[in-house]
């Protein structure tokens, strides 16, 4: 038994170039309150929002998948999460990248925009940017004479408006007579925001 069946959707289904918004926009509701009825739910992971790319994923695909057996009553839970252009993901990922080189440089950084101008970073909460740029410029243990530097970037997990991404680093801090390497983990946290990525929290271990 497919969707379309499970939830006795006789009308023809348009393709979307055929409706103008606003159809497109009252048929979906209408097919997720239909699809809610018969305990089927879907939530869409995306912001902003665009019902016509959801329209289309409902018409031209989820209606037609094919169901498994199941008892009546029972309830089947779908996520919606569209992947990420690859082009997208790496202009992310060079900018928490230059984020932290930044950071361990002692700069001002300014690879991303922070998510209402406050901040968690490490233990302390609720920076403001400024604070949060004396914090970096002026930490007491690292110094700016880097002479070796390498960011390695391991998992990226995405939910609903939030993504963390985690991974090491490996800095070697320059001395007239030898050189202090450090390693440790680090992870930031993203938030989107009318379709952009701001900075809400970083971690990184023994900073």
């Amino acid at each position: 038994m497919i969707v379309k069946e499970k939830i006795k959707l006789t009308d023809p289904i348009l393709p979307s170039f055929k409706l103008t918004d606003e159809e497109v926009s009252v048929t979906l509701n209408r097919w997720i309150k239909l699809l809610t009825d018969h305990q089927i739910h879907v939530v869409f992971n995306q912001t902003p929002v665009k019902c016509r790319e959801q329209y289309d994923y409902l018409a031209n695909e989820f209606m037609l998948m094919e169901l498994p057996p199941h008892p009546e009553g029972l309830h089947f839970c779908f996520m919606y999460d569209p992947i990420q252009p690859e082009d997208e993901w790496s202009d992310i990922d060079k900018m928490v990248h230059q984020m932290l080189e930044d950071v361990f440089r002692k700069k001002q950084p300014s690879a991303l925009p922070y998510v209402n101008r406050r901040l968690h970073f490490n233990e302390f909460e609720n920076l403001s940017e400024p604070e949060f740029n004396y914090l970096v410029i002026n930490h007491p243990k690292y110094i700016s004479d880097v002479g070796y530097f390498k960011i390695e970037l391991k998992s990226r997990e995405v939910f609903q408006n939030n993504m963390d991404i985690k991974g090491n680093y490996h800095v070697g801090y320059a001395h007239p007579c030898h050189c202090d390497l450090h390693n440790g983990n680090w992870k930031v946290s993203l938030c989107c925001m009318e379709g952009k990525w701001g900075v809400k929290a970083l971690f990184i271990d023994g900073f």
